[in-house]
């Protein structure tokens, strides 16, 4: 078993209450697959602002929600959405290095 990437755990834990520890992947997907599910039914609108704010791409999320010959249940298609995402923004974090600012007045 794959164990799920640390830190895009840290980042989906900002938004999910994640059990504390490693995880795999596998249990992950299925862990986030139920908070999905539950935001689905209760949360919508919040669901659909995290997807936006994490800037997935919405024809995937589209896809995800609207295709009833889908084989993945939407609830999982879209947890696998988010955890793809907050892998690919670990992987540009680690790869882009922005140079520390010099002037005093910057941000």
């Amino acid at each position: 078993m794959k164990p799920a990437d640390p830190t895009a755990l840290e980042l989906l834990r900002r938004d999910f209450p994640l059990p504390e520890g490693g995880m795999t992947e596998a249990e992950l997907l299925n862990w986030l697959a139920d908070r999905v599910d539950e935001a689905l039914r209760l949360r919508p609108e919040y669901l659909m602002s995290l997807c936006y704010t994490l800037d997935l791409n919405e024809q995937e999320v589209q896809q995800a929600l609207g295709s009833p010959a889908a084989d993945t249940p939407p609830h999982r298609a879209l947890a696998r959405l988010l955890y793809e995402r907050q892998c690919r923004r670990v992987a540009t974090k680690r790869a882009i290095r922005p140079r520390p600012l010099t002037d005093p007045n910057a941000w």
